[in-house]
């Protein structure tokens, strides 16, 4: 569930090396969240629910990135370029942040430039669907590889983890790549009702859906009593079912119906016996990804044009990623991660329904007829 949205469609397809190593460094960021709580709790003597803020201030920025960004300015090899600097700036500075404090304050940083990388990599890939499968398998690959070493480092201190997060922002800066687009136009936004009524459901989904996953790594040590090098091996099979989820996510029309399979998953996570863990984290991305790419396809249906929606959705993703750690977060202050498990099932269950409800009273009406009562006042 880290990082931004990714649709697989085919397999050998390119893109520019740059955006592929924006991609990456953006990726490995949030994928190495999970395991840092520990790490940084125990530096900067906080509660590891405390530590929730690091995710809070990352995505936030990366939601504000993703929302502000396509309004201001066009996009450009050059803007990605100078993000790429920011954030190898703010992963460098994270290695010998002397306070908590000045750390969230880095990670705001960082998330804004990561935000800024995703903007640009998916407004080129989806005006290049060949591009777009390298750019969206990139995503559940890093998190898939990166997690035992993520683990690893993370046991040794969360300045590891950063000093790798900082080599990944160089090519980034060194590779010169070309991307072109024109800056939103103000107003340009479809009054699609139903599209509002999506976008929520993503922002319902992810809130409570990271509102568990940021802790898996928690759940897995104080529930399950599973050490860190074992647990990564599930961050990194929910890795692989998302990429298998986002690979075969074509092949259906109910997208809704997948998502709500996510709510056994997370409670599979915690309430069973530890192999249930390793279960429920695979069929957990598989069915996050079997879902969130036909939701996409219903808002683009619904909207002015293809790719209208696109950046609104990554960001009510992330804005609900900001809001899910803080409600984890109190949640393992107060000892009850069986409890959390709960909540942030029946939230997900709550989004699943409300795109099944949105497909079944819109599929019939031709999503731009002027006549429907999709149209806004």
């Amino acid at each position: 569930m880290q990082g931004p949205t990714r649709i697989a469609y085919a397999s050998g397809s390119r893109a520019p090396l740059g955006l592929i190593a924006a991609t990456v460094a953006s990726g490995l960021m949030f994928a190495a969240t999970p395991f840092l709580i520990a790490a940084i709790a125990d530096r900067y003597d906080v509660t590891e629910g405390a530590v929730g803020a690091i995710s809070f201030a990352q995505v936030g920025a990366f939601a504000a990135a993703n929302f502000l960004l396509p309004r201001l300015f066009a996009p450009s090899g050059r803007v990605l370029r100078i993000a790429g600097a920011v954030l190898l700036v703010a992963n460098l500075a994270s290695v010998v942040a002397p306070g908590f404090g000045l750390l969230v304050g880095l990670r705001v940083v960082a998330g804004f430039a990561a935000g800024t990388m995703i903007w640009i990599a998916w407004g080129e890939a989806m005006q290049r669907r060949k591009s777009m499968a390298a750019i969206a398998a990139t995503g559940p690959i890093t998190a898939l590889v990166s997690a035992p070493l993520l683990a690893v480092l993370a046991a040794q201190s969360d300045a590891a983890v950063y000093a790798l997060l900082t080599l990944t922002g160089i090519p980034v800066v060194i590779l010169r790549t070309k991307a072109t687009g024109e800056r939103r136009a103000r107003g340009n936004v479809s009054r699609s009702r139903s599209n509002r009524v999506l976008l929520a459901a993503l922002a319902t989904l992810t809130l409570f859906g990271s509102a568990l996953f940021i802790n898996e790594a928690l759940v897995a040590r104080d529930v399950h009593d599973i050490p860190s090098v074992m647990a990564s091996l599930a961050f990194s099979l929910n890795a692989a079912g998302g990429w298998l989820g986002a690979r075969y996510s074509t092949r259906h029309r109910r997208p809704g119906w997948w998502l709500l399979g996510i709510a056994p998953s997370a409670l599979l996570t915690v309430l069973a016996p530890p192999w249930g863990f390793f279960i429920g984290m695979t069929t957990w991305g598989f069915a996050f990804w079997m879902g969130i790419p036909g939701v996409l396809h219903m808002l683009t249906e619904r909207s002015l044009s293809p790719s209208e929606r696109a950046g609104d959705a990554q960001g009510v993703m992330a804005l609900g990623r900001t809001f899910g750690p803080v409600l984890g977060g109190a949640f393992v202050d107060v000892g009850t991660l069986t409890g959390l498990a709960v909540v942030a099932a029946a939230g997900t269950v709550v989004a699943g329904a409300t795109v099944i409800a949105v497909q079944e009273g819109r599929e019939h009406l031709p999503p731009s007829d002027p006549r429907t009562v999709d149209a806004g006042p």
